[in-house]
């Protein structure tokens, strides 16, 4: 496996979607960062003929993005050994690996790389329910429901529809039924090919706009630059990993239960998040995003004082990542 990722940071935007140089040989835990952040371990459960129970159990390891970056899916299929599909649907695209045989790839990696936020618990669930399946528990009766009562655990409970088809064939164990599962981790220590990986899914690289008149009357624009990275409050402690890495920015919290880790000062972004991510690339349309992000960052540290060509080349850089926000 390789440990390392060469990149040029050459992207090209052909139509809508985003070709880079370093898409081969993905890091182990940037992998694990990304799925971190934007995958999903599901299991379905429908009727089937093909049982005599009339239904089965279907375990999905699941990725869903923006069209624009189906080449950093093919990269990421390429990585777990090409298992799995991948789907267009409108402008999403979706890898999905649903084989037992192959989802044992996708299971050996998170063992060894391991998840680190609260869907480190929900992939000990999945893997649990999996090798009750692997075992052929689910073509019985009494098994079949006792998985489909931990199946009502895995990330939102059953639909009210599935609960009523599934009381015809017993009695579901939906409140007393006991899960050991590990303590979560909220202290580890990151790789910062995690932190990449993470980011790429979960941060963004905006800005806010002061518009203001000066004694003549004319407009002037002053620009913030923003890094976020956000997290619902049951993983807010991951952002304080991420922050105590970085050492700078803050952590705020949000009425709606969302934590937030924003960056915006403009010497800690060019001394400490630059260096990162020059290392320790960023991919996809995250990183073009980043590379438009980055530049007007420099022009506003390199360029203070205000004159028209510095604004004009603002305003260009400004509507070039608002288009992409």
């Amino acid at each position: 496996m390789v440990n390392s990722l060469v990149c040029n940071n050459k992207i090209k935007l052909n139509p809508q979607i985003i070709k880079q140089d370093c898409l081969s040989n993905l890091n182990p835990w940037w992998v694990t960062g990304f799925s971190d952040a934007e995958s999903s371990f599901s299991m379905f459960i429908s009727r089937s003929k093909n049982t005599i129970i009339g239904w089965t159990i279907t375990p999905t390891f699941n990725i869903t993005l923006h069209i624009r970056d189906i080449e950093l899916l093919k990269s990421i299929q390429n990585f777990f050994n090409g298992v799995g599909k991948i789907n267009i649907q409108n402008n999403k695209v979706n890898y999905r690996v649903r084989s037992k045989e192959e989802l044992k790839i996708i299971i050996n990696h998170f063992n060894k790389y391991p998840l680190l936020t609260s869907k480190f618990i929900n992939f000990t669930l999945f893997v649990k329910i999996y090798k009750l399946i692997e075992s052929k528990a689910h073509l019985n009766k009494k098994g079949f429901l006792e998985i489909a009562s931990l199946v009502n655990k895995l990330n939102k409970p059953l639909s009210t529809t599935i609960l009523q088809d599934l009381f015809n064939l017993g009695k579901l164990k939906l409140s007393n039924i006991s899960l050991e599962l590990p303590v979560l981790n909220k202290n580890p220590n990151l790789n910062p090919w995690w932190i990449s990986g993470f980011i790429c899914g979960e941060g963004s690289f905006t800005y806010f706009t002061r518009t203001r008149k000066n004694s003549k009357g004319k407009i002037s624009k002053d620009y913030t630059l923003v890094k976020e990275v956000s997290q619902d409050n049951k993983d807010s402690f991951i952002l304080t990993c991420i922050q105590e890495y970085f050492n700078v920015g803050k952590i705020y919290y949000e009425i709606r239960g969302i934590a937030k880790f924003r960056l915006v000062i403009k010497k800690d972004i060019i001394e400490k998040m630059v260096p990162h991510f020059s290392k320790y690339s960023l991919l996809g349309f995250k990183n073009l995003q980043y590379l438009i992000w980055i530049k007007i960052v420099n022009i506003l540290v390199l360029e203070s004082e205000r004159n028209l060509e510095r604004d004009k080349k603002l305003d260009i850089l400004i509507k070039e990542l608002s288009s992409l926000i």
